[in-house]
């Protein structure tokens, strides 16, 4: 019993100090992911409006705009939606993370 007593105040210590850090560690890691989706979106529309505007249409396919333009993500941590309509209309693009 004294030992618990002795002690408890350093485990508990520990214990808090241990959730605060992780906390920290996943909100770090959050605003990272968020930072990653906006780069990539910013980075496909602007691929979109380069390929207008050398090619004079948009890019017919996602796989085209990522190969042609030179755009790298994280597969494991993005699904992007690209939706042609038209060869004049700006295709819809949205990204979502898994």
């Amino acid at each position: 019993m004294r030992f618990i007593r002795r002690y408890l105040f350093q485990i508990v210590s520990f214990l808090m100090i241990s959730i605060i850090i992780c906390l920290g560690f996943y909100s770090t890691s959050k605003s990272t992911q968020d930072n990653q989706k906006k780069s990539l979106e910013q980075a496909l529309y602007r691929g979109i409006v380069e390929c207008y505007a050398i090619e004079g249409s948009y890019p017919q396919s996602l796989d085209y705009l990522i190969s042609e333009y030179h755009i790298i993500y994280n597969k494991d941590d993005f699904v992007i939606d690209y939706e042609v309509i038209a060869s004049n209309i700006m295709p819809s693009v949205s990204v979502i993370k898994k």
